[in-house]
């Protein structure tokens, strides 16, 4: 029984009896939305986890579901937020209009899968950062690595949350939360639809409806891909001036 009780010590076995000390301690970042607060583990998003978002397009309202608990994140912890490998360029105005310093963020402009995860890891080495989005090649990410990055979050206290298609919604993942943004349900007014896959201490959820504080602006993957390589372009003939110049 020795062995048992140690195995059970450790930080990285979840046991049931965890659950209540979670409802009761709070520590979660709060989501912002009161029904999705009560659904999870710590009433809020994890800050020391990996998150997956799955999407069927971007800007069907992924950002606007965790921009109030990174805004709420960012008051209390004085380290940056960095985004991986967007799809687009974020915009400062909509970003400071939502109480998101834009001071504390990082971009990074990876031209690889290699160079993305490779940022990521160094960036959850270094725990400079309370808070990181990463966009990854989904065939190229692998399993091994996504347990990788779950381990250095929980390591150095850091809150990940990587955007992946709904298609990997069967393929099993060490993240410890999950979720499904609906958009062919999403994008009607000020509600959200999606559904907790995997939360940690409960069972999956369908179909949670929130009411949202502002509305998306919903373009197709391939706009987005040509709109990302243009401006990338662009920034690559700056530099080949620079250069020469």
């Amino acid at each position: 029984m020795s062995g048992l009780q140690t195995l059970l010590s450790k930080d990285f076995i979840w046991r049931a009896r965890d659950l209540a000390v979670g409802i009761e301690s709070a520590s979660g970042i709060p989501t912002g939305f009161d029904s999705l607060d009560r659904l999870l583990h710590d009433r809020g998003w994890p800050r020391d986890a990996l998150l997956e978002m799955l999407v069927d397009n971007q800007g069907c309202g992924e950002l606007r579901l965790i921009m109030p608990g990174l805004r709420h994140l960012l008051h209390q912890d004085t380290r940056w937020l960095a985004w991986i490998n967007p799809p687009f360029v974020p915009y400062a105005p909509a970003l400071h209009s939502l109480g998101i310093d834009v001071n504390r963020v990082l971009l990074v402009h990876p031209n690889s899968h290699k160079e993305a995860l490779w940022a990521l890891e160094k960036i959850l080495e270094s725990g400079s950062c309370s808070a990181v989005l990463a966009w990854l090649n989904e065939q190229e990410l692998q399993g091994k690595q996504l347990r990788r990055i779950q381990s250095r979050a929980k390591e150095n206290r850091v809150w990940v949350t990587i955007f992946r298609p709904s298609r990997v919604a069967r393929v099993s993942s060490p993240a410890e939360f999950r979720f499904h943004i609906h958009s062919s349900r999403s994008n009607t007014g000020d509600r959200m639809v999606l559904s907790v896959l995997k939360r940690k201490g409960g069972w999956a959820v369908n179909d949670v409806s929130l009411r949202l504080q502002w509305h998306p602006n919903a373009l197709s993957t391939d706009y987005m891909a040509g709109r990302w390589n243009l401006w990338r372009r662009l920034e690559q003939t700056k530099e080949i001036t620079r250069r020469i110049a």
